[in-house]
């Protein structure tokens, strides 16, 4: 298996690369908010490195995939001789699909078809994970051997709760091939309407609300102080399943599982920042934990939204 070389391109050596396909002289711009290995390339095109052909060849197979279900995805632009790579590392042309990014609490009604869009992703996936290669990511299992134990600063009473409601929800969840990563850069959007999906390298097989939790969660980073954003993330919140239920229904379990897995997506970023030694960001997530636990179990307004 090769791995491409892990480099800081200058964009001189992207504009190298870039004649592999016959785009001597384009502009290129780096997409750091995507990843420090993707550029744009013309407005029109989008460059990557891959890290290693397993990624490489899991991207294809997804593309090909989602895009016979009527997915919005990248898809890859051979060059002229048919090859797919540059002959000096994992680089590879991709489409630039349309739309751009998009603020929901700037556009609210954006939620209801967001709900629709990531239901319809769910059923394709569902229907891929057995043409594919995923990880069958246990969350139980995380949540045992790798998330409790790094919580020693955790309040015990609520790792407690947590554990007794999470133990006892877990085993009535769906689990599928989810996309993993849902988060406001990852979807883009044109005139109301979602126009493509982004990044799934994080791709694996795990609760379906995984991702429905993920992007709630997500969206509460750096807001729960204001409570005007709260009031906006109430109503996405409750259009978002409202969206999602019009094409693929959840279960009332998964209804009362919402909450407890935003918290242990919390969790779970407490533990990730640990391993990196980010104690800034850990404390972050640890501090988004907390107030979604006492929201959740406390007598406020958020507690019948999610509930």
């Amino acid at each position: 298996m090769s791995e491409a070389v892990k480099k800081k391109e200058t964009i001189e050596d992207i504009n190298e690369i870039l004649k592999f396909w016959g785009l001597d002289g384009a502009v290129v711009t780096p997409m750091e908010q995507r990843s420090e290995s993707t550029w744009d390339v013309d407005g029109m095109y989008v460059l990557k490195r891959y890290r290693t052909d397993e990624d490489l060849s899991r991207s294809l197979k997804f593309s090909k995939l989602l895009t016979s279900h009527g997915i919005p995805v990248i898809s890859f632009i051979p060059a002229d001789n048919g090859q797919l790579t540059s002959p000096d590392g994992l680089y590879c042309l991709m489409t630039k699909l349309p739309g751009t990014h998009v603020d929901f609490f700037e556009d609210q009604g954006l939620a209801h078809e967001m709900g629709r869009e990531l239901a319809q992703l769910h059923i394709a996936l569902s229907d891929i994970e057995s043409k594919t290669s995923c990880i069958d990511s246990n969350l139980l299992n995380d949540w045992h051997n790798r998330i409790k134990p790094s919580l020693g600063d955790v309040p015990e009473d609520m790792v407690q709760n947590v554990d007794t409601a999470f133990c006892g929800i877990f085993p009535k969840l769906p689990r599928q091939l989810i996309h993993r990563d849902v988060h406001c850069h990852n979807v883009l959007f044109e005139n109301g309407h979602l126009t493509g999906w982004l990044d799934f390298d994080l791709s694996h097989r795990n609760v379906r609300i995984f991702d429905i939790a993920y992007l709630l969660s997500g969206l509460l980073v750096g807001n729960t102080d204001d409570p005007g954003k709260i009031e906006k993330w109430n109503s996405i919140y409750i259009d978002l399943l409202n969206g999602y239920d019009e094409i693929n229904r959840l279960s009332d379990d998964e209804r009362d599982a919402l909450p407890i897995i935003m918290i242990m997506i919390e969790f779970l970023f407490v533990w990730y920042w640990e391993e990196q030694g980010n104690a800034e960001q850990r404390s972050v997530a640890l501090e988004l934990a907390k107030w979604l636990y006492n929201e959740v179990t406390g007598d406020t307004s958020l507690t019948t939204a999610l509930l």
